[in-house]
């Protein structure tokens, strides 16, 4: 199964993401914050969905920059997706290595897609 770490501080946002991810056949982690998220990486981590906007004025920004630098125990290549509600994000989202930028609300089915599509691009470059 593969394994799907999802960041938001909204915990009824997160169950909800993780019942659907998992309906969809995803091993999920929810995680409130960068550092969790953190402790919660692994070589297993297969993907990041991170909100952009988390508790305590903290940006989902700061934990995709760090997980590009490899300062995570995920491959700093884990695709991530980031979700906001604010589509001025989205420039910044994607220059600082997002794979995938997702404006809230999307359909529920719109994120397995995602993730399933960023995988799939991955694969198609390791080979």
């Amino acid at each position: 199964m593969t394994q799907i770490i999802v960041v938001d501080d909204d915990h009824t946002n997160s169950s909800l993401i993780k019942m659907l991810l998992e309906l969809d056949g995803f091993r999920v982690q929810t995680c409130e914050d960068q550092a969790k998220a953190t402790a919660a990486a692994s070589s297993d981590t297969k993907a990041f969905v991170i909100d952009c906007h988390l508790a305590r004025g903290r940006s989902g920004l700061e934990l995709l920059r760090a997980i590009r630098a490899g300062e995570t125990d995920a491959d700093a290549a884990t695709p991530v997706i980031i979700t906001s509600g604010d589509y001025r994000q989205e420039d910044e989202s994607l220059a600082s290595g997002a794979n995938l930028f997702l404006l809230k609300p999307y359909p529920p089915d719109t994120l397995s897609a995602a993730i399933n599509d960023v995988l799939a691009k991955g694969a198609a470059h390791e080979q």
